[in-house]
């Protein structure tokens, strides 16, 4: 934790320090405006660097707030502050990449005219195109959290299975995803998502992961909010990355985690979901049958592969058609596409979309795509499927520039 603290401040450090040394300049040395511009961005960057200390130190001694979360909005306005600097380098950091170039080259060609004096004038430009960059981020940012944090929206989509029942034509799934019920702070705006899930009148209710952003103590505000979700057949979930308390430093299978896991569990039961741990489901509906199947957190890479689809998978009959809940849509790619018994839909979350891009007419973009190639929607490849749900929640920042939070129903036939 102490590396990671010491990493993260001394990289935004260096950064800080080139883009106050490419910008002091335009000021005239010992002018008012000169040592203003000193002093409000050594104290704005030095308070910055406080509450980061302070957050990483009471990480874990934290009580969750359904009132005032005050760490996640300090985070959300880390996050603005460091965005904003950093966008604001990029023309910065063109131009001294091109006066390299230009240093090295006049090593080879002679040019008369060039000049050694220092451009003022150059300089002006790029610091009020840097203030643009930087302001214009700062602006976006606000947005996403004044209007986008909980600007919860309803997807529906169609779609057609191999060997669906005829009887079960039509069979409504709403799938919600990526709560992060650590980075709420109210009440009311989760219980108007149980109203938008419970107005569907769903057949099933699917979670696909990512109650809290660590902590089982995250939800307990919201668990009587929560029990209230309805739906004909039953609610199932999952569990994400973020439900194991990996972040914080935490052995595995130490007493405190232990404890924490456990609470976790019996938070999907007081919940009223029924949490499928490398498990499945017999759904039977008028004699019709489908399999629901649900793995734990399997992520390439990096990410816990707690997710055991062999154990999951061992009782289930593939001559009906099977739905497995997995979080994180990677496991699609590296697994369950190319599973031995065949698996018809895939339903996962993890993304969040980013939290940040286009999603207008058709037109649907965010930078998590160079890192998920299923990051948003419905993928389909052979008539095999996978959804992935962008959240409702949020984590880090506390907002949404373009990607909405989503509640998606699912209309099977």
């Amino acid at each position: 934790m102490i590396t990671r603290l010491i990493f993260f401040i001394g990289f935004f450090l260096v950064l800080d320090i080139y883009l106050f040394s490419s910008i002091s300049p335009v000021f005239s040395k010992g002018s008012i405006g000169n040592k203003l511009f000193n002093i409000i961005y050594w104290l704005i960057s030095f308070i910055i660097y406080s509450i980061i200390f302070y957050v990483f130190i009471n990480f874990d001694k934290r009580t969750p707030s359904v009132h005032f979360n005050n760490e996640i909005l300090i985070s959300s306005l880390m996050t603005i502050v460091f965005f904003s600097k950093f966008f604001a380098l990029f023309p910065i950091i063109l131009d001294d990449i091109i006066r390299v170039f230009r240093f090295f080259g006049n090593f080879f060609i002679d040019d008369p005219n060039r000049s050694s004096h220092f451009n003022i004038g150059r300089l002006k430009f790029l610091k009020n195109t840097s203030l643009f960059i930087g302001s214009t981020v700062i602006i976006s940012m606000l947005g996403g959290i004044i209007f986008g944090r909980y600007n919860f929206k309803t997807k529906h989509v169609k779609l057609k299975l191999k060997n669906w029942a005829s009887k079960l034509q039509g069979f409504k799934i709403v799938q919600i995803s990526d709560f992060h019920l650590g980075s709420f702070n109210s009440i009311e705006k989760l219980e108007e998502v149980v109203d938008l899930i419970n107005n569907e009148n769903a057949d099933l209710v699917v979670f696909t992961g990512d109650l809290v952003n660590n902590f089982h103590n995250e939800a307990l505000p919201y668990v009587k909010s929560l029990s209230k979700i309805k739906s004909k057949y039953g609610n199932f979930s999952v569990l994400g990355n973020h439900d194991y308390c990996d972040y914080v430093g935490w052995k595995r299978n130490s007493k405190k985690w232990k404890e924490n896991f456990s609470k976790m569990l019996q938070l999907h039961k007081d919940i009223g979901f029924d949490l499928l741990l490398n498990e499945s489901r017999e759904i039977l509906i008028d004699n019709q049958k489908f399999n629901l199947v649900g793995v734990e957190n399997w992520g390439a890479g990096n990410f816990n592969k707690d997710g055991d689809l062999d154990k999951a998978m061992s009782f289930v009959d593939d001559n009906f058609p099977t739905i497995l809940l997995s979080h994180d849509p990677s496991h699609w790619t590296e697994q369950v596409f190319n599973y031995k018994k065949r698996i018809d839909l895939q339903l996962a979350g993890h993304t969040h979309g980013l939290q940040f891009g286009i999603d207008i007419a058709g037109i649907k973009w965010s930078p998590v795509k160079w890192r998920y190639k299923q990051w948003s929607g419905l993928y389909n490849k052979l008539d095999k499927y996978i959804y992935v749900n962008t959240g409702v929640g949020h984590l880090a920042y506390a907002g949404r520039i373009g990607i909405m939070p989503e509640i998606t129903v699912l209309n099977i036939s």
